[in-house]
């Protein structure tokens, strides 16, 4: 366990190359549960506004790591490494349309907007129905492609293109 952690936060920056199934589920099960340590931390309601942006680069600098050692597991398995920083960057993206606020129907019907002279209903705008869709559709998305990945880590480890396993690899 100490072997594959200390590999896998040396190789933090190293998107290349391959890891196997220890390193990989190590690091992720050490980093995900100081992950919710800190999510539980910043959610206290004594937690002070600065102490969430603390909170949120520690979250950043942990993921790094999880991330690199995700690129290189999914290529030692042979599945396109990429994958996992697509995921990653798809979550991104659904934390931030999550967070944008969406009226409801019956708000949207009585909210409006002033261009110039004239006075439009918000509903004739016509990007809050696909904000709404966006809402209810993205974690339904995200989830299944996280847990894509992490059920792609469980594959064996394919044989090396060379002959030789990387020597960063060895056995935990």
């Amino acid at each position: 366990m100490i072997s594959a952690l200390a590999l896998s936060i040396r190789r933090s920056f190293d998107f290349t190359g391959r890891s196997g199934r220890a390193e990989f589920w190590w690091t992720w099960s050490v980093v995900y549960a100081l992950s919710m340590l800190i999510m539980a931390w910043r959610g206290l309601p004594m937690t002070s506004q600065s102490a969430a942006y603390v909170a949120t680069g520690l979250l950043c600098v942990l993921a790094l790591p999880a991330i690199a050692v995700g690129t290189r597991r999914l290529a030692d398995a042979g599945v396109w490494r990429w994958l996992f920083v697509v995921v990653f960057l798809f979550g991104i993206f659904a934390q931030i349309i999550y967070r944008i606020p969406v009226p409801s129907e019956e708000a949207l019907a009585t909210l409006s907007v002033q261009f110039d002279d004239t006075i439009v209903p918000a509903s004739e705008l016509g990007y809050y129905p696909l904000l709404r869709w966006l809402h209810d559709v993205m974690p339904w998305i995200g989830r299944p492609l996280a847990l894509l990945c992490l059920l792609l880590a469980l594959l064996p480890s394919r044989p090396s293109d060379e002959g030789a396993d990387d020597p960063e690899r060895q056995p935990a």
